[in-house]
């Protein structure tokens, strides 16, 4: 029986992390941008670092996560715009795409937040809606999501965004 050494296993673990970036498929949307609204104006924070440092702003959360998840699946991000409206407008999301020559606008939308039970049972529910823009204005693509996460104690009393990344991943993933 052959044993690995601690090198070689962290080889194999570097290379499975550095996993290539979905190819999307010919004639599939490519060059998109991402606006992002919120209902919600602040999400609860739980330690002065969060407070200082403006932590709690979910629209910083939701353009980069969004970003990081339509990259992933390969799309080329090439703009990214926060609303400081609840929802953002057609028009708003018709002049970023222009701006940026996109092919379509994502939006995505946070329209409420349920963190009650975070703190001792770990769990959380977000409501978001997430839309595909053509640069006519009309929407392509639309599903609204209701995402329950469960989170570990200690993330739930550290970092209590994470439960909101997890919701814009699973949003994202269903964009056609």
């Amino acid at each position: 029986m052959r044993v690995l050494r601690p090198a070689a296993v962290l080889l194999c673990l570097l290379l499975a992390s550095c996993a290539p970036r979905q190819v999307r498929p010919p004639g599939a949307l490519r060059k998109v941008v991402v606006v992002v609204g919120s209902r919600v104006d602040a999400l609860p924070t739980y330690t002065y670092r969060q407070d200082m440092m403006g932590e709690g702003n979910p629209r910083s959360v939701l353009v980069s996560q969004a970003q990081a998840t339509l990259s992933e699946r390969g799309f080329e991000v090439v703009g990214t715009r926060i609303s400081q409206a609840p929802s953002p407008t057609i028009q708003e999301v018709v002049a970023m795409i222009q701006d940026n020559e996109a092919e379509a606008g994502v939006v995505v939308v946070l329209n409420w937040v349920d963190v009650t039970s975070a703190q001792v049972m770990g769990r959380a529910e977000v409501l978001l809606e997430t839309g595909v823009v053509s640069p006519s204005g009309k929407l392509r693509w639309s599903n609204p999501t209701r995402t329950v996460s469960t989170i570990g104690m200690y993330q739930a009393q550290t970092d209590l965004r994470s439960y909101l990344r997890k919701a814009v991943v699973e949003a994202i993933q269903a964009i056609p």
